[in-house]
């Protein structure tokens, strides 16, 4: 058994992505000059980095992702499946369901509505070269996707920027996590919905056990709405994701 395990959250409805999404699970929907499923994309990125053990916490139209993919054979990959627990929501509940299957091993989180290109082996040993509890990976960059404003006191508009790009990080949903986690997620209530960005990531930080990782060179595509993904540009996924 690996050290290391990737995890992907693959249970979403995507809401954002309907009417498709009644149909098909987001980590299904065809993307670049191939058409293969989002998912295919992230599980053979993860074989590049020799990254060979995945867990996929599954829920809705769980069946679809699960003939498809099987136990991963086809692509040199050992999966399994953990079911998200009926009612319960929340990144965190969901990655504690299946700390027996995670087994004690350093995960590398992974949110399948986005698409990169990064380079986990690099994000790996920075991560542990420094030694805490999480590393993720942010983005600089990012294109808001509407026209601003800025007004004065008055209400007058000063200035207009049309999809301006922002002078700030993001959390693009990729990160490494230790296995110590679950001790701060076991300090929730049994019911309780837990996020790793809301109650989690905030509790690192002022511990001081959280870096973040940096890549100048770095794709990444959100596809998690309807819009991004019409306006995809599939040939450039084809290529980057090579």
């Amino acid at each position: 058994m690996s050290d290391n395990v990737g995890v992907l959250f693959c249970g979403g409805e995507g809401t954002r992505m309907r009417p498709l999404t009644y149909y098909l699970q987001k980590v299904m929907m065809p993307i670049g000059e191939d058409q293969i499923p989002l998912l295919e994309y992230v599980i053979k990125h993860f074989k590049k980095h020799n990254i060979n053990d995945l867990i996929l916490l599954v829920n809705y139209k769980k069946e679809q992702i699960q003939g498809y993919f099987e136990e991963g054979e086809r692509w040199g990959m050992n999966l399994t499946y953990v079911p998200d627990k009926p009612g319960l929501k929340g990144t965190g509940t969901a990655l504690l369901n299946a700390e027996n299957f995670i087994n004690k091993r350093r995960m590398i989180i992974y949110y399948t509505d986005i698409i990169t290109n990064v380079n986990l082996s690099e994000m790996l040993s920075f991560h542990e070269q420094h030694k805490k509890w999480a590393t993720i990976l942010l983005s600089k960059g990012w294109q808001i996707r509407v026209g601003t404003a800025e007004i004065d006191k008055e209400n007058h508009i000063t200035k207009f920027a049309e999809k301006p790009i922002l002078p700030l990080f993001v959390n693009t949903g990729i990160s490494i996590l230790e296995p110590s986690i679950f001790d701060y997620l076991k300090n929730f209530e049994p019911n309780q919905s837990i996020d790793l960005s809301k109650d989690i990531f905030p509790h690192f930080v002022q511990k001081d056990n959280i870096m973040a990782y940096t890549q100048e060179d770095c794709f990444w595509e959100d596809i998690g709405s309807i819009e991004r993904y019409e306006k995809l540009d599939h040939k450039r996924i084809t290529e980057l994701m090579k």
